[in-house]
């Protein structure tokens, strides 16, 4: 039972450090959305934006936008928006708020 106790409090601590104003989590956030944003700019396409899930703070970047199925997601050497943002460092996972345009 001590063990479970120890974890417990270990774990609250570690949430605490992270989500309290002195915590680094947000400002990680913020960072990834900074580089997932210029990641999105030079796909250059027109109109698709980028947000972090913050409630509960996440590294799963929103994306939005009129990108169709090729855009969103390359072809074989050609790496798509997904790619882009994935390859920013730290970056969990990425979704789209909304489907591809009918073709």
């Amino acid at each position: 039972m001590s063990k479970f106790l120890i974890g417990l409090a270990a774990a609250l601590v570690v949430a605490l450090v992270a989500y309290w104003p002195l915590g680094m989590g947000v400002t990680f956030v913020d960072r990834l959305e900074a580089g997932a944003n210029v990641m999105v700019a030079r796909a250059d396409v027109a109109g698709v934006t980028v947000a972090m899930q913050r409630a509960p703070l996440a590294r799963k970047a929103l994306l939005s936008g009129p990108a169709n199925q090729f855009q969103r997601e390359g072809m074989g050497s050609l790496p798509g928006i997904n790619q882009r943002v994935l390859a920013v460092p730290g970056m969990g996972r990425v979704e789209w708020t909304n489907p591809p345009p009918s073709q």
